[in-house]
Formats: structure tokens, C-alpha cells, sequence
């Protein structure tokens, strides 16, 4: 009977450590979790923060054909070009009414064209002004009498309320058809400043 009592109370033993030692992973993977939650906490926390700051951040996109009548030009003094054709207009920054673009918040912003003329003897050309300033001007070298095409962009930093358009140079012309989009005029906001 000694004996017995000998060996349940070293099995007793023996679970009170197995107890103690299970206690301990649980106090440390309670810790763990506690640690783990924190950082979930944080996170939530990121994502709600980012969120704001998403839905607060203006939206400015505007993409817009030239026309669908086929030939714009030539014209006999610099001409404004007003891409009447509207394709997107977040933001309404973009007026189909005159063909300026107005940013709305100070910020860096991409500008983008395309051109196409038809083969025959008027040129081809575009200007980007920056409130009544030209910042670039394109035109094709040697056309071989194909069709010629024009593409260019920039990046520019805006202020609230400056305006951007497109401008023909004089005796030049540009092509444009609805189903084709061959000539646009399209911008967006990067980010604000």
C-alpha cells in the first residue's frame, strides 16, 4: 500500500508539472494573441486612417474626343482647340464648351495628346499652353504622304484655378472621327500638393 501511495503521489507530481508547464504555454499564447490583437488593433486602425484620406483625396480625370466632323483647320491665326467630344469627366474640370481644362486643387497633374491628319499638302501640329503659355509644341518631320500621327505628354504642377488647353498652329489641321478617337486631349490629377 506504501508503495501504491508512493506512486500516485510521484504521478501527482508528475501532472502538477505537466499542469504548470501547460499553464505557462497558455499564459504565453494568451500573451501572444494579446500582442497579436494589438497589432490587428494597428492595422484597423491604418485602413481606416488610409480610407479617409482616400475619400478626402480629389478626383480629377478627363478624356475627350475632338469632334466627329472629320477635318479641324487649317485656320488662319493660332486657334484653341475644343475637344467637344467628352469621354470621361471626373471632377467636371474639363469644359466641353470651350476646351480648357481648369484644375481644381493645386497638385501635380499629367497632361496627354493625340493627333492625326490625313495625307494631303496641310500640316500637321499641336500646342499645350499652360495659362497663355505655350510648354510644347509637336509636329511630324516628314509625313512621305501618309497619314500623320502625334502623341506627346507632361506632367505639370497646377495651382488651383490654372487652366490648360490645346492650341492649332496656323494653316495646320487636325482629323478626328467618333468611332476612331484619333485626336484627344486628356489629363489627370497624380496626386495634390
Amino acid at each position: 500500500m506504501g508503495t501504491r501511495l508512493s506512486a500516485s503521489e510521484r504521478e501527482v507530481e508528475e501532472l502538477k508539472r505537466m499542469n504548470a508547464a501547460l499553464e505557462a504555454r497558455v499564459t504565453d499564447s494568451e500573451n501572444g494573441n494579446t500582442a497579436l490583437e494589438a497589432r490587428l488593433n494597428a492595422s484597423e486602425g491604418m485602413v481606416e486612417e488610409l480610407r479617409r484620406e482616400n475619400a478626402d483625396r480629389p478626383k480629377v480625370a478627363f478624356s475627350a474626343g475632338l469632334t466627329n466632323d472629320g477635318y479641324v483647320g487649317p485656320f488662319n491665326s493660332i486657334t484653341i482647340l475644343v475637344y467637344r467630344r467628352v469621354i470621361t469627366n471626373i471632377g467636371k474640370a474639363y469644359n466641353p464648351n470651350t476646351g480648357v481644362f481648369t484644375a481644381p486643387v493645386r497638385g501635380l497633374y499629367y497632361i496627354r495628346f493625340t493627333a492625326m491628319g490625313l495625307k494631303g499638302p496641310q500640316s500637321v501640329g499641336a500646342y499645350i499652353y499652360h495659362n497663355d503659355k505655350s510648354v510644347m509644341f509637336n509636329h511630324p518631320n516628314n509625313d512621305n504622304g501618309h497619314n500623320r500621327f502625334l502623341s506627346n505628354a507632361l506632367t505639370l504642377e497646377l495651382e488651383a484655378g490654372d487652366v490648360v488647353y490645346m492650341r492649332l498652329p496656323v494653316n495646320q489641321e487636325l482629323y478626328d472621327e467618333k468611332s476612331s478617337n484619333y485626336s484627344t486631349f486628356s489629363g489627370f490629377l497624380l496626386f495634390p500638393m
